[in-house]
């Protein structure tokens, strides 16, 4: 019974917050209206959450016709904490702290560092990257009176979200990598990672929380440069990687072994590298050479239009290229891959292509924790690392009072 009562709460706990995060200037009884809850449990997490600073309490509203009280309108606390999202590829790295009402209140970017004597240990090279990152940052991060009390790391590569375990990931050469053990607590905060084109998705949930957009196609083609200070074969060469995310019934979707999501272009055949068929000529001069470039868009736009049909997304968003490609992106697509507009009709999705956003993966690596609090878990399923426990949460919080918890 002690456990059916903690799962309640903390399953009410999330679903009172989800409605806050995403209708600000509710009040307390839009919010039982809106989840079918009676007012009573409404009020008794409203106050949980309340002395907890997590949410505050704002203007009052117009009373009903039968009189009585007026409404108080319910908002997220901006000022009670933040966390910090880094984005890390292997030739520099992102970082952006997002406030817990979803603002972005600090950016900061540099060249990823790298130690020649850990060339040969992948996963101790991989420590001293984040290790340096998060120094560089901490002078900054803990000046500001917004406290952080969480870390969210997006990268490239196979990631185990639930065990904390980046099962693989090719640019940093790593496999089997325990980071919820190694990293987990080793700055002062909770620490996470995710697949860095999942992270696009944590971004438009965010993006679009007001809107009923629950089912779209995240295409991440990031332009990427080798690091001259590393010497192994991933670590090197210029091109367009791509990455895919996909969300159903706003839910992104990891699949049985987090692979969902790795891309393999329709031209790729058996005992080819990278991601296409290609020929290399092309994939080398894809991000400088027009006719190269062209020829990539009607390979991946020939790709995704087998993907439409199959998943039926509301929307497919394109992540990661310059604003200045946009219209011949848009060009090529219309004259070269008709049969991805006339698929996009027919399943009555619509294309948008983002702007290049710099600190678009580390804002959505942050904003996967905070939205992962109103992911309410299976009972009988168990707890996954990426998910902070309310009252870890509410403690965390409670000790960043007096000073920043971030430390290294």
């Amino acid at each position: 019974m002690h456990v059916n009562n903690d799962y309640q709460r903390n399953a009410n706990l999330s679903r009172v917050f989800e409605t806050v995060w995403k209708n600000p200037n509710f009040s307390r009884i839009d919010i039982a209206r809106k989840l079918e809850l009676y007012r009573s449990t409404v009020s008794n997490i409203i106050g949980t959450l309340v002395e907890s600073n997590l949410i505050c309490e704002g203007e009052r509203g117009i009373p009903t016709e039968k009189g009585g009280r007026k409404p108080v309108f319910l908002s997220v606390n901006p000022d009670f904490g933040c966390v910090i999202g880094i984005e890390i590829q292997l030739d520099c790295y992102h970082v952006a702290v997002v406030s817990f009402d979803g603002r972005t209140v600090h950016e900061d970017d540099g060249k990823t560092p790298v130690n020649p004597d850990l060339l040969d240990k992948p996963e101790e090279l991989f420590v001293y990257m984040v290790d340096t990152i998060i120094k560089s940052i901490q002078e900054d991060v803990n000046i500001n009176p917004l406290r952080p009390l969480a870390i969210s790391i997006g990268l490239p590569g196979i990631i185990d979200i639930d065990n904390g375990v980046i099962k693989y990931s090719a640019p940093f050469r790593l496999k089997e990598f325990d980071y919820a053990t190694v990293l987990g607590k080793r700055y002062g905060i909770p620490l996470f990672m995710e697949n860095d084109a999942r992270c696009c998705s944590w971004l438009q949930l965010a993006l679009n929380k007001s809107s009923d957009k629950k089912d779209f196609l995240c295409v991440l083609a990031r332009n990427y440069a080798g690091n001259p200070l590393l010497s192994y074969p991933e670590s090197y060469g210029k091109g367009i990687g791509v990455g895919l995310s996909i969300t159903m019934n706003g839910r992104v979707i990891n699949g049985r072994n987090y692979g969902v999501g790795e891309y393999i272009s329709r031209s790729w055949t058996t005992y080819q590298k990278g991601q296409t068929g290609l020929p290399e000529a092309v994939l080398k001069t894809v991000d400088s050479v027009e006719d190269s470039y062209a020829e990539w868009i009607k390979d991946l736009f020939g790709t995704l239009t087998m993907m439409v049909p199959l998943l039926e997304p509301e929307t497919v968003f394109v992540h990661g290229q310059p604003k200045f490609r946009r219209d011949f992106m848009l060009e090529v697509i219309k004259k070269n891959v008709p049969q991805f507009t006339s698929i996009m009709d027919y399943c009555g999705s619509e294309l948008v292509i983002m702007d290049d956003d710099a600190f678009g993966i580390s804002k959505g690596a942050a904003l996967m924790c905070i939205q992962k609090l109103y992911e309410v878990q299976i009972l009988e399923a168990k707890p996954s690392y990426s998910i902070l426990k309310w009252d870890e949460l509410f403690d965390l919080h409670k000790r960043s009072r007096s000073k920043s918890l971030l430390e290294f």
